[in-house]
């Protein structure tokens, strides 16, 4: 694991692909994200190594629901006793995981991995559900940012200036940008989000965090605010 900001934790065990993350506050511990199905030993290992007990983690947050992000959220939640957050709007999906959207040419080999119980996340039923600008116990301030899900959410540490991005940003081969692989049926809504981060959310950003790329640890908010310029071609 590696410390991004005083409590908060990027697990960079459960693999180079993918990053979920640990946060200890006086409520007990959060995780933001579960990685891919089969990574509970792993994240409750790395937990009782920080001197805690299964039952100390008290809350997951899900930033949405792809294999990737909430594969390992059900057994985690059984051997916890955690609670399951999300947005509303991916209540769905969490439960029935099939019913995730993506683009055509993906469809048959999404399809065919499904086949693979390796490859699809087993159901969890949220306790919880998020809404936009929900200020948590923990800190973080909910942000909707639709487009990669129509449910995915941000995390913004407002006291720590540090932003959880999901898959709403990449930062891969050394570029920050919007999420706009395949794997993201709504593109032009991807974008959007990155604006509404940019221009509301800015100035409140140094350190950004992603599930798939290294952190940014410093002018996180100004970097934002340039790639939102550059996709809309106008200054924010």
């Amino acid at each position: 694991m590696q410390e991004i900001t005083t409590g908060l934790w990027q697990i960079d065990e459960i693999g180079d692909n993918v990053h979920c993350f640990l946060y200890e506050w006086r409520g007990g511990v959060t995780l933001i994200d579960t990685g891919y199905p089969g990574q509970t030993e792993t994240i409750l290992r790395l937990l009782r190594q920080r001197g805690y007990a299964d039952h100390n983690l008290r809350r997951i947050i899900l930033t949405h629901g792809d294999m990737d992000h909430s594969g390992s959220a059900a057994p985690l939640k059984r051997a916890t006793g955690a609670k399951v957050a999300c947005h509303t709007v991916e209540k769905a999906m969490l439960e029935e995981p099939k019913r995730r959207r993506t683009t055509w040419p993906l469809r048959p080999f999404l399809w065919f991995l499904s086949r693979f119980p390796g490859f699809t996340p087993p159901p969890v039923t949220p306790d919880e559900l998020l809404v936009d600008g929900q200020e948590l116990p923990e800190g973080f301030t909910v942000i909707h940012t639709p487009g990669h899900t129509p449910g995915h959410i941000a995390l913004l540490h407002k006291a720590s200036r540090v932003l959880i991005s999901g898959d709403a940003l990449v930062n891969t081969r050394h570029q920050l940008r919007p999420n706009t692989s395949p794997f993201t049926p709504d593109k032009e809504n991807a974008k959007r989000s990155v604006w509404r981060l940019a221009k509301k959310y800015g100035d409140d950003i140094d350190t950004i965090v992603f599930g798939h790329g290294p952190p940014i640890r410093q002018n996180g908010g100004k970097r934002l605010k340039a790639l939102a310029s550059r996709l809309f071609s106008t200054e924010i």
